[in-house]
């Protein structure tokens, strides 16, 4: 069990996705955690950063403004996929019972948290994964306003991913050798990001036992 646990942890690795597909699997890694539900689980914040250390080297030799605008391309896509799938299917996918990839209570956090947090949480909400992918799928489902979700999803891609492209960019710049530590800094970037998500859920259990 231990062994299946650290090959699946390999394969979604954000240093083995760069090493081995490059930008195209970025994009595709960004549009997947961005756009599909079974997504969640992708390394989205740790993959942006490292994207920015990696630009402009051979492993990833693309500018950085051009990183960024194909980046945000994928993560306004995929968020406008996934407002469909809740505009189209999500009364059906609650009618579901939970699977390994689909849980009601991801969806009822999202929705918790859009609450306390109106249209601000499209953006604040795309920091915090779980949340970041699930989000979208609420809005659709409760048929929020498109065109407000629309401005608020294009702002939200470009905070997102220009804030964590461009920290892992100047941050590779002011200390070249941090290169040499990736694994633990990514490592930090997981354990930060997976902080609010713990928080998210005790509030949600704490607020079902009172």
């Amino acid at each position: 069990m231990i062994e299946f646990i650290q090959s699946t942890l390999g394969l979604i690795s954000p240093e083995l996705i760069i090493n081995k597909g490059g930008l195209i699997l970025l994009l595709a890694i960004i549009f997947t955690e961005n756009g599909l539900f079974f997504g969640f689980f992708l390394p989205g914040d740790s993959l942006l950063f490292l994207a920015g250390m990696l630009c402009g080297l051979p492993i990833l030799d693309v500018s950085i403004l051009l990183l960024i605008s194909w980046i945000v391309l994928a993560a306004f896509l995929g968020y406008l996929l996934s407002y469909v799938v809740g505009l189209k299917l999500g009364n059906w996918l609650l009618s579901r019972p939970d699977s390994l990839f689909f849980k009601a209570k991801y969806l009822n956090m999202a929705a918790s948290y859009f609450e306390k947090r109106s249209q601000g949480a499209i953006i604040i909400g795309r920091f915090i994964p779980v949340i970041r992918t699930f989000l979208p799928l609420c809005l659709g489902l409760i048929k929020s306003d498109f065109k407000i979700f629309m401005i608020y999803n294009l702002i939200g891609s470009l905070i997102w991913t220009s804030s964590l492209v461009l920290a892992g960019y100047f941050l590779k710049l002011i200390f070249p050798d941090l290169i040499h530590y990736l694994e633990w800094i990514i490592l930090l970037i997981m354990v930060v990001t997976c902080i609010p998500v713990l928080k998210q859920f005790y509030k949600i259990k704490k607020g079902q036992g009172s």
